[in-house]
């Protein structure tokens, strides 16, 4: 199958269970895609590379029907504001 740059392809093995009834389209598909997101903070167009798409859903196991928000300045903010609201 030829893919163009900005994919990766999927183990759908490593993937968190879910007890949706439906299969999300990237493991259908076989492949990752580069996802243009709206940081929900800053308003700023993104990219959320297939790469990454892959660590959050592969590695670190993350929910599969949740998609970036934020850009990375925006999600270092708000990781700061949260650890700062619990210290107090």
């Amino acid at each position: 199958m030829d893919r163009s740059l900005g994919t990766v392809e999927v183990a759908p093995a490593l993937l968190r269970p879910t007890n949706s009834y439906d299969i999300r389209d990237f493991v259908r598909r076989g492949h990752y895609r580069d996802r243009p997101f709206r940081c929900k903070d800053g308003g700023v167009e993104e990219i959320w590379t297939a790469a990454q798409q892959r660590w959050r859903y592969e590695v670190a196991r993350g929910d599969v029907w949740t998609t970036a928000a934020r850009c990375r300045p925006c999600r270092r903010r708000a990781r700061a504001r949260k650890a700062v609201a619990r210290r107090i």
